[in-house]
This record gives structure tokens, C-alpha cells and sequence, in this order.
């Protein structure tokens, strides 16, 4: 697709280097991209970082679900593109397609982006920034929206970590793709030899910091909720992260 005011696409190619351990594109790297190219494409409109900074806040990813078909292999390229599907003065929602070069689908992204008031640490208002900078486009993404995951029984399986240094951004909080990292590496190679991510939905609650001990519970969901159930959880349980995963064999 090209690059418009209202879209906007980037090609990659997977390297061998960003490869998971079964030669594909891992889910990891799949949320740095979505990342980046929503960065872009808000610089591009002139609502990224520098422009957001002026008023000491930033954008910060809430809520993100990934539906994948199949990931890339390793020397394969694919195109990410984004659009607004709608926004407001505390939120903006922004979906994905991933494509190979032939424009078949790989899969698609939903986002929630909100804007944090560095000082505070708070949602800010965003209602200062012209209606033009959120050009949204009125194109199909035919996953369903990030849902309401459920809190897990008391007899989840728990384990604990402590975030170091490593697992900080810029923001000097948990970087996002830190939080992919302790989810996923509570399943065994054995299990991604098998089975791939199909669907993954994660809410962001409460920043966690440089020191913070952590739990992460994982149980099956519930018949409304189905799926592997993720959390993690503060030491005084507060629920920072959950998360949603649905497993296809290859």
C-alpha cells in the first residue's frame, strides 16, 4: 500500500538474526515493529514524539492484540501498515495488516495508544492537537478488540523475577516487549517446536520499575475467556500486565 496521510507502510525482511529458534518472525519481534511503524507514521502526522514532548507527555501502548495466520521465515519480506480507526482526547485506536510481498495476509494488529503525562504520570488530554493530525481510515481489520481478561484462580502457576536493568526503556519504566519476554519463556522449547502464538491480547494497567519483584501467574481460562490466562502481579497484588494467548500447531 502506499504511504498516504492516512496510512502508512514499511517494508522489512527477516533476518536470521531476529529469528525465533524455529526460523521464524517471533511475537516479540512482531510487537518492536508494531511499534515502530506506528512511531512513523505519528511522526509523519506530526502527533509523535517531539511533537507530544513540547507538552512533557508521550505516547504509551495500553492494549495490543495480535491475530497471525502464520509468521515470516527467516530471508522472507513482509510490509506492515497502520491507520487510525478512531481516536479522542484521552485515546487513539490504531490497527496493523502484516502482508507478504505478493499482499497475502500474514496477520493483523489492534492497538490502544494513550497519552502519559511525564509528570504526573497520568493519562493527559490530547483535545490541544488539531482534528486534521488524526486523519483516520476507514479500512477493514477483522480481528476482534483486546477483551476483558479475567482475573486467575488462586491456584494459578506462580513464579517470581525481579525486573533489572535490561528490561527498561527510555520512559525508565518496563519496556513492553520485556513484559512478551516473561510471558513466553513460561512455556518450553518443546512447546514452540509444536505450537505457535495464533492470538495474543495484553493490557497494560501499572508501570513497573528498575527493582520491582514480581509475580507471573498462568492458568487456562475460564469457558468465556478461553486460552492461557497470564499476570503479572506486584508484590502488594496489583495487577500490572495481563495477557491472552491461543496456540495453533504448525
Amino acid at each position: 500500500m502506499p504511504n498516504s496521510l492516512s496510512q502508512y507502510s514499511h517494508n522489512y525482511i527477516l533476518s536470521a538474526g531476529e529469528s525465533s529458534a524455529e526460523g521464524r518472525m517471533p511475537l516479540t519481534l512482531v510487537t518492536e515493529r508494531v511499534i515502530e511503524v506506528a512511531t512513523e507514521h505519528a511522526n509523519a502526522l506530526g502527533i509523535g514524539y517531539e511533537a507530544l514532548l513540547k507538552r512533557n507527555i508521550g505516547w504509551v501502548l495500553s492494549r495490543l492484540s495480535i491475530e497471525m495466520l502464520r509468521y515470516p521465515v527467516i530471508n522472507e519480506g513482509y510490509t506492515l501498515t497502520t491507520w487510525i480507526e478512531s481516536y479522542n482526547r484521552r485515546f487513539s485506536e490504531r490497527n496493523f495488516v502484516m502482508t507478504d510481498p505478493e499482499g497475502k495476509v500474514f496477520g493483523h494488529m489492534r492497538t490502544v495508544w494513550v497519552p502519559m503525562d511525564f509528570a504526573s504520570r497520568t493519562v493527559a488530554d490530547i483535545a490541544a492537537f488539531e482534528k486534521t493530525a488524526f486523519p483516520t481510515a476507514d479500512l477493514p481489520c477483522p480481528i476482534a478488540k483486546t477483551p476483558r481478561i479475567p482475573a486467575l484462580p488462586e491456584d494459578a502457576e506462580s513464579e517470581e523475577y525481579t525486573f533489572r536493568y535490561r528490561d527498561l526503556d527510555f520512559n525508565r519504566h518496563v519496556n513492553t516487549v520485556r513484559y512478551l519476554d516473561l510471558i513466553l519463556n513460561h512455556w518450553s522449547l518443546e512447546h514452540f517446536d509444536r505450537m505457535f502464538p495464533s492470538r495474543f491480547d495484553i493490557m497494560f494497567h501499572h508501570e513497573c520499575h528498575f527493582g520491582d519483584k514480581i509475580k507471573l501467574r498462568v492458568a487456562s481460562g475460564p469457558d468465556n475467556c478461553p486460552g492461557d490466562i497470564c499476570e503479572i502481579v506486584s508484590e502488594n497484588g496489583v495487577r500490572a500486565v495481563c495477557a491472552r494467548i491461543f496456540w495453533r500447531r504448525y
